[in-house]
């Protein structure tokens, strides 16, 4: 799968230089060929967690890989701090659909994690910050090639009832209304509305499927894009996760790699730390860096895995 470069394709009105044409720059769409799957990213024990490339023109992106927690009291968020405040960003991006900035650091992440901290970061001095992710509507017209309607309201909805599970620790009735409140928010997607129009018809699908199993207890490794459905036995959860990664991986690339452009822009950019590996070389080879030189020797991690 490879996308258009959707971001350049029109005039970007977070940069400092005026647009100049309606077509990508050739070398970005070039180097999103060497954006990888995290699966394959995953074999490579030197992976990056983190990178801090430079190009010929000076500009710079600090790439930052997070372990995704809603903890004040966490290690990893005096490190993004420091690395904001030696950076001193032009433009930022944060993984997520979030846009609300907090009053303070903790209520910030308390609200939205790593990607609310980064907002409030930019808030306070003045950067824009932007999301990294594509549009629901791009991501599901992409999936559909592969993938039912159906498939895709059960893997999205049932997701977002993991994380809550997870992340929230939700659970017994809440958990209840957690999972129809997130396939309320799914049915706004165009091309899925309707379908599985309620919590009865998502659970009498998921159980034709799975019938020994609550759709409200699926295991984390069912999203995990590093493992295809067949190795989990998951049917179609991890392929669909591993679709998405791809697509979003690409995306997120694509908006790196168009704020680059601007000579001595300084991009400051978070997400989960397995995106920063499926995109190191590209980000390296739109540098003009080459992506031998990011394959064998990377970054080390500012964030140690917990």
């Amino acid at each position: 799968m490879r996308m258009v470069v959707l971001l350049v394709l029109t005039c970007l009105s977070f940069l400092s230089s005026p647009c100049r044409a309606q077509e990508p720059a050739p070398h970005i769409a070039q180097c999103q060929r060497f954006v990888i799957s995290q699966q394959a990213a995953s074999h490579n024990p030197k992976r990056p967690s983190a990178l801090d490339l430079v190009g010929p023109t000076g500009a710079r992106l600090v790439y930052v890989g997070v372990r995704h927690t809603r903890d004040p009291a966490d290690t990893q968020w005096s490190v993004i701090e420091a690395a904001w405040r030696k950076l001193q960003p032009t433009i930022a991006f944060y993984e997520g659909f979030g846009t609300s900035v907090a009053d303070s650091a903790d209520a910030a992440i308390r609200q939205d994690g790593e990607p609310g901290l980064l907002r409030f970061l930019a808030s306070r001095r003045g950067v824009p910050a932007h999301s990294l992710e594509p549009s629901r509507e791009a991501e599901v017209e992409s999936l559909l090639t592969h993938f039912s309607a159906q498939q895709l309201v059960m893997f999205y909805v049932l997701r977002i009832v993991n994380e809550e599970r997870r992340e929230d620790h939700v659970s017994g009735s809440a958990l209840d209304s957690a999972f129809a409140t997130a396939l309320a928010y799914i049915q706004r997607t165009p091309k899925l509305a309707g379908v599985l129009p309620d919590t009865g018809a998502l659970r009498a699908a998921f159980g034709a499927i799975f019938p020994t199993m609550d759709p409200l207890a699926v295991p984390d490794r069912w999203f995990d894009p590093n493992h295809t459905s067949a190795e989990i036995g998951s049917k179609f959860f991890n392929d669909v996760n591993r679709a998405s990664s791809m697509f979003r991986d690409e995306y997120m690339y694509d908006q790196l790699a168009a704020a680059l452009q601007v000579p001595g822009a300084r991009v400051f950019a978070e997400v989960g730390r397995d995106h920063i590996a499926a995109q190191a070389a590209a980000l390296s080879c739109v540098l003009g860096i080459g992506t031998n030189e990011i394959s064998g020797a990377s970054s080390p991690p500012l964030i140690p895995p917990s």
